[in-house]
């Protein structure tokens, strides 16, 4: 049994590594093809001890063995087994491109029972060796698990402790007295003190993650459903779509448009390809609900879907794009014909909406260009002296609804450009959904609310007999949206043309807000009356706690020491390949800077049998060869390069003489950096 302990410790280790990846998937997705893969390597290894002679087979049998276990595991892996090989090359990429947890398909998932089978079958490779260095496969896969996501906290002493135990399993001999238990019991409490200290004290900020690209096929210039809100409604009965929902819904937006330079709004949505399920969104802290609903595209011309602001997930049979900060869906390849969309409903308190602020980390930032003077006029004297709150968003919504007329019939606004909204909310005071959208959230983000433009259809009054509701073109609607702060973007109506559905909801509580609001000069008091907490010194934005930048210069030193021992001898590696490629005389510059390394003195004007004579042993026998190569070399007048080998094998000669020394001289030898510096 003990010589089955050192593999099983190799194997868990493995596992273990594995099971970091959990996040990106779901820990059911990962477990059983990486217990499958490790039950294969332990087969194989088991075959090992009792038939020796198998050894030469190891590789084989346990990379086809692995694969027959991934085919016969992962679900829909058999037939399309090329899946697995798209998931090794391309997968780990693919990946960081998605959502999390993202789609548990072969083509994505495999890449990590793949990395675990490696790793079983390296460390099994090299237990026969060394005991020490067996274990380095796993930790390879743990470290490149923290590239995608970083274990901190509990979590990291959980994993921890495992590690700890299966390094047990390897490193402890076991030769069945109570000394071993001793050392297993040190062991354990020494590795998880570690793995408690780094796991409650590293920051998560701290990790350097590898970067979630978009997809290389996402579109970068898409057309503006804003310019098609007139031309909608010049042809009203057109559908574009059905949808049916298993609770109220007000309107289906379709993208939320946050940059405006003065002519037009546009989006800059960073798209990832749609995995299970999204997360819900941080800045929602009240209550949520589920809902869902199906839908069905007819005249459906846009190359965004129909969906909600806090979509969670999305069942269709093509691959779909999602912006994951607006929940805006867009087609991959080509649109579905039907799909079903859930999405997290926030439930929030009629009183305890109204008296929310805004949240203005969500508000984009964005310069909204050289502002026409009336319209800043007119914006200041809606709001007086009322403070970015909720309650100035509906204000400010009033006036629109007050004040303006919604334009029908023929011969409709179109632009949302500042010309247009100066025209619009200074002269005409007549538009379609698109002015008044545009000139709300100008109008709002310079009274400091964080606000956005989005596009979409409001949903129709009435259903048909079966509950399915038929949006048409008419139904096409341009509205703002405020963050507020717990609650994430509520959308507002300055035409008061959607349907507002009571029943609960962000619709039905803000229009019992609606109905509630006091006038501005009792909002204006209201404001005056509430205490003003004070503003925070500045000297405390850079009072950082001592420990934090302990462990800021900590890390930094450390990240120093290992880039000097990984660059060095890297740069060392990278520059004798290069030199390789001029043959004898690169090996004479390549052994001119060994010697250096070793501190022997290199004169410029220093040849090689001069060398020669300053050395003894093989490195005197070494440079003496090397001479030879180097006269004839340079003097006898050949193009080709004859004795390039045998010059490079004097510098292994001598490489090889210099390393009889002690094991500190070395190791100072081979982190040395006075040869590249030189």
């Amino acid at each position: 049994m003990s010589r089955r302990l050192p593999v099983l410790g190799v194997l868990a280790a493995a596992v273990v590594a594995g099971l970091l990846y959990a996040p990106l998937f779901g820990t059911t997705a990962v477990l059983w093809p990486m217990l499958a893969v490790a039950v294969i390597a332990y087969l194989v290894e088991e075959a090992i001890l009792r038939r020796p002679p198998l050894a030469r087979w190891r590789v084989p049998l346990t990379l086809v063995g692995g694969v027959v276990a991934l085919l016969a595991v992962i679900p829909g892996a058999a037939r399309r087994p090329v899946a697995l090989w798209d998931a090794v090359t391309s997968g780990w990429r693919r990946t960081l491109e998605s959502t999390w947890p993202a789609s548990p398909s072969p083509d994505l998932v495999a890449f990590v029972p793949v990395l675990v089978l490696l790793a079983c079958l390296l460390g099994a490779r090299v237990l026969q060796r060394s005991r020490l260095l067996a274990l380095l496969p796993a930790l390879v896969v743990a470290g490149l698990s923290q590239a995608y996501v970083t274990v901190t906290g509990v979590d990291a002493v959980l994993v921890g402790l495992a590690l700890a135990g299966c390094f047990a399993l390897v490193l402890l001999q076991w030769p069945g007295d109570r000394g071993a238990w001793l050392r297993l019991v040190a062991a354990l409490v020494a590795m998880a003190a570690g793995a408690s200290s780094l796991g409650l004290t590293l920051p998560t900020a701290t990790a350097v993650h590898l970067p979630k690209p978009s997809p290389p096929d996402a579109p970068t210039v898409l057309s503006n459903p804003l310019t098609e809100v007139a031309a909608r409604l010049n042809s009203p009965d057109t559908v574009v779509f059905t949808a049916r929902a298993n609770g109220p819904v007000d309107r289906w937006p379709v993208i939320a448009l946050d940059r405006f330079d003065g002519v037009t709004w546009t989006a800059a949505p960073k798209f990832q390809r749609l995995g299970r399920e999204l997360p819900l969104d941080p800045h929602v802290t009240v209550p949520v609900r589920r809902q869902s609903a199906d839908l069905a595209l007819a005249e459906w011309s846009l190359p965004w879907l129909p969906g909600q602001a806090r979509t969670l997930s999305v069942v269709d049979d093509v691959p779909l794009l999602v912006d994951p900060a607006s929940g805006a869906l867009l087609a991959e390849q080509s649109r579905p014909s039907q799909y079903r969309i859930t999405w997290a409903e926030p439930t929030v308190d009629a009183d305890e909406l109204a008296s929310a602020g805004v949240n203005s980390e969500l508000g984009s930032g964005a310069d909204l260009g050289e502002v026409p003077a009336g319209v800043d006029e007119l914006a200041r004297s809606i709001a007086g002296d009322v403070r970015p709150s909720f309650q100035l968003a509906l204000v400010l919504e009033k006036y629109l609804r007050t004040n303006y007329k919604l334009a029908t019939g023929e011969n409709l606004p179109t632009g949302h450009g500042y010309p247009q909204l100066n025209h619009f909310l200074l002269r005409s005071k007549r538009g379609t959904s698109e002015q008044f959208a545009a000139a709300y959230v100008v109008m709002a983000r310079l009274l400091g609310l964080p606000a956005r433009l989005v596009v979409g259809f409001k949903q129709p009054e009435t259903a048909s007999p079966d509950g399915t509701y038929v949006i048409r073109n008419r139904d096409v609607l341009a509205w703002p949206e405020v963050a507020v702060t717990g609650v994430g973007w509520v959308p507002l109506d300055p035409t008061g043309a959607a349907a507002s559905k009571g029943g609960g909801g962000l619709a039905g509580a803000a229009e019992t807000v609606r109905k509630k609001l006091p006038s501005t000069k009792e909002i204006e008091r209201e404001h005056q009356a509430e205490p003003t907490l004070p503003e925070p010194k500045t000297a405390a934005t850079h009072d950082f706690p001592g420990w934090s930048v302990l462990l800021i210069v900590g890390a930094a030193l450390v990240a120093v020491v290992v880039l000097w021992l990984v660059g060095v001898p890297l740069l060392k590696a990278v520059r004798r390949q290069r030199r390789r490629r001029h043959g004898t005389l690169g090996a004479w510059a390549e052994a001119r800077d060994l010697l250096r390394d070793h501190g022997i003195r290199v004169t410029p004007a220093a040849t090689a049998r001069d060398l020669a004579r300053e050395s003894d042993g093989a490195v005197s026998q070494a440079m003496t060869l090397l001479a030879g190569c180097l006269d004839r070399a340079l003097w006898s007048g050949q193009d080709a390069d004859p004795d390039r080998e045998f010059a490079w094998s004097a510098v292994r000669k001598a490489r090889r003489g210099l390393a009889e020394g002690r094991l500190s001289q070395r190791i100072r030898t081979t982190f040395s950096a006075r040869s590249l510096i030189g």
